[in-house]
């Protein structure tokens, strides 16, 4: 019999910048906003954001991961080469994070940056349970006057989480501008998009193989893993049976060859990286 194991060990993450792009279904008034790639973040993708507990800085005591940037498309051709999708000249796009499913008492937060420079305390929060908020960022950096381009792209924001688990956050797209019909904005709210937080690294899964076992977990860039395995959950020693790897935000795997009979107890150990 094969256990999964809590991890052991802390690890500081190295800063990535990951963008989801936001755009519209079309060019007409009441057209939805959509997040153009939404494939590659929804639950079913595979994706998951992989959350590092802090222990020093400003995110201290809390599990940040990655920076995920929500990207508004340009409507004109600013160099960005993003036309596809795009929103319409004088809308601004903001992203309400509407739901949180997860551990219980844990919470999302939202830092607000300056720049490239974090935030230095959290801009709001919303509890596991929530299914209506609307708390939210604005992501265009127009003023939302008529014919400003609702382009946006603005670095220095983070998510965090209270607890170490799973979360699903449900994010939805709305146009704060009052330039549409009878002084409301002009495209309708997006459907909502629910992308997974993982706070923790997590060992996801262990399977036999033709030369012994497979245990496959995700992690955060910038960490080394290494998986330990012990006959006893007792046991004052636990061996380390492969690793250092580098964690890279996907599924990863490890294997154990020549693998003792009877129980067997597997759990990941994080080494520090400098962020």
């Amino acid at each position: 019999m094969w256990h999964l194991l809590p991890v052991l060990g802390a690890g500081f993450a190295s800063r990535g910048d990951t963008h989801l792009y936001a755009g519209a279904a079309g060019t007409n008034q009441n057209d939805g906003l959509v997040f153009t790639t939404a494939a590659l973040f929804e639950v079913r993708s595979g994706y998951k954001l992989p959350m590092v507990l802090r222990t020093a800085g400003n995110n201290a005591g809390y599990y940040r991961g990655d920076t995920l940037t929500f990207t508004a498309l340009a409507a004109t051709d600013i160099g960005t080469g993003q036309l596809s999708g795009r929103a319409l000249l004088g809308s601004r796009l903001a992203v309400q994070l509407v739901s949180v499913d997860g551990p219980a008492g844990g919470e999302v937060g939202f830092w607000e940056g300056d720049g490239d420079n974090p935030g230095n305390k959290v801009t709001f929060s919303v509890p596991v349970g929530a299914v209506d908020s609307t708390n939210s960022f604005v992501i265009s950096e127009n003023d939302g006057s008529p014919g400003s381009d609702p382009y946006g792209h603005i670095h220095g924001r983070e998510f965090t989480t209270t607890l170490p688990g799973l979360y699903t956050a449900g994010f939805r797209l709305i146009d704060i501008s009052a330039h549409g019909v009878d002084g409301g904005p002009i495209h309708s709210p997006s459907a909502i998009l629910l992308i997974l937080f993982q706070a923790g690294p997590t060992l996801e899964a262990i399977e036999k193989t033709a030369g012994g076992v497979k245990v496959s977990f995700r992690s955060a860039p910038g960490v080394t893993n290494v998986l330990e395995a012990a006959d006893r959950l007792d046991a004052a020693n636990w061996s380390a049976v492969s690793g250092g790897l580098r964690g890279n935000s996907t599924l990863q795997s490890f294997s154990e060859t020549n693998v003792p009979t009877g129980p067997r107890y597997y759990r990941l150990r994080l080494l520090n990286v400098p962020p």
